[in-house]
């Protein structure tokens, strides 16, 4: 028998993905996937941070229920070094992290893998050397992560950032990631999330 946590994950919804990717300044401003299992919704973003990039397993405790809306996130990558950081609290940091079930785990690091081998690419990665060429030929920046070259062409290049929303996307989800997160990307600036809902 599953434990009950990963019979939820089963039971969720498909993966839905963001990316945001701006041409002529930072290059990849944003890269996530989240499902939605039960009343929870639980991720990964990558993204920048300064002049660095940051990225984090992430959970939304409670997000449909009426019930306060909890929004954690791991370390870094550290994904089974549990949840450290509370970031819709007042001070974010956890004294102690709070635990995941390791079925989930196992999921969301799936999940994160095949997210990663279909969008993006790193600048230390196998395949760096074709992407690196291809980029030049674009005229566009290749940046320590990137949007792979042949999934350009899937992003909506009229606005300054490009992007791309897988097609069932929750705004609501994002505008609630962006409240807190810690990443520069703000969609609201861009436009991406409707009147009203900033």
């Amino acid at each position: 028998m599953k434990p009950a946590s990963v019979a939820a994950m089963e039971k969720g919804t498909t993966p839905q993905s963001l990316i945001a990717y701006a041409p002529y300044g930072a290059g990849l401003m944003c890269a996530l996937f989240y499902v939605s299992r039960g009343v929870d919704v639980y991720g990964w973003w990558i993204g920048k941070c300064g002049s660095d990039y940051r990225s984090a397993y992430f959970k939304l405790e409670n997000f449909f229920t009426t019930k306060p809306m909890r929004f954690y996130a791991t370390d870094g990558m550290d994904l089974y070094g549990g949840l450290r950081f509370h970031y819709s609290a007042r001070q974010p940091v956890l004294d102690k992290p709070v635990p995941m079930d390791d079925d989930v785990c196992h999921e969301l690091d799936r999940l994160q893998n095949v997210f990663v081998a279909e969008w993006l690419v790193f600048e230390d990665g196998a395949d760096i050397g074709a992407e690196r060429d291809e980029y030049k030929r674009l005229g566009l920046p290749l940046g320590h992560v990137a949007v792979r070259s042949k999934r350009l062409g899937k992003l909506d290049e009229s606005d300054s950032v490009w992007s791309y929303r897988s097609h069932d996307f929750d705004l609501h989800i994002l505008e609630r990631l962006e409240r807190y997160w810690p990443l520069d990307y703000r969609p609201s600036r861009e436009g991406l999330l409707p009147a009203g809902r900033r």
